[in-house]
């Protein structure tokens, strides 16, 4: 009998002894190591003002570590390596759309940036089945207009931001403070999302919060 087996790339996430402190202060990030295979989860939890978003910033690559290092796969993250920083996606506390396009058009005109030598056709199909997987098909052309000016609920423009980056597909997830400033229900819905991820595509997560219900969640999937 012969057996079709489907092989994955083994994704291996390593923090060594990161060291980094503050401008003008003694105060800082001391001796954080981290190592796990792809597929994790990850929860960085805290009090505001204690160096959860630093952490992620050097963990996501966007900081360099004073001291210290980051590896992918045994590469060093801040070795300039483009194809590894292709693994990554980042969803930062603040957002990035563009308040003047509709749900869609965000999603559509970041696919075109990063795949430049697709067709429109097959971007099309790509941003379609995010929005199907984000819960967002019924707002699709909604313009997104500002949090002061509301078109789409905080929730649902969370949402969106993670869809800019699972555009991309990446093997590794950092998300800052993915709840913050959500009520009960929206702040659910965006937890759930993220934990699907993590469980059914095996997208390593790694996530900020003070959110005590979403620590609560990631305490009980980390055990």
């Amino acid at each position: 009998q012969f057996v079709q087996t489907e092989t994955t790339t083994r994704i291996t996430f390593v923090a060594d002894n990161i060291q980094y402190k503050f401008r003008g202060s003694d105060s800082g990030i001391k001796g954080v190591s981290i190592a796990e295979e792809g597929g994790k989860l990850i929860g960085i939890m805290g009090s505001s003002g204690s160096g959860k978003s630093t952490l992620l910033s050097i963990l996501n690559g966007s900081e360099r570590p004073q001291k210290g290092r980051i590896l992918i796969n045994g590469q060093d993250l801040h070795a300039g390596n483009s194809e590894m920083l292709s693994l990554l996606g980042y969803v930062p506390h603040d957002d990035f759309l563009n308040e003047e396009l509709t749900v869609f058009e965000n999603l559509h005109y970041a696919a075109k940036l990063s795949f430049r030598d697709r067709s429109d056709e097959d971007l099309n199909e790509l941003v379609k089945k995010v929005l199907k997987n984000l819960g967002l098909v019924e707002i699709k052309n909604l313009k997104v207009a500002s949090p002061m000016n509301k078109t789409i609920s905080g929730g649902q423009r969370k949402r969106l931001n993670i869809g800019l980056e699972l555009l991309r597909e990446p093997t590794i997830l950092f998300a800052d403070e993915p709840t913050g400033s959500l009520d009960y229900a929206n702040g659910e819905h965006v937890a759930d999302l993220l934990f699907s991820l993590n469980k059914e595509q095996g997208t390593a997560l790694v996530l900020v919060t003070h959110d005590q219900a979403l620590a609560r969640r990631c305490s009980r999937a980390m055990s």
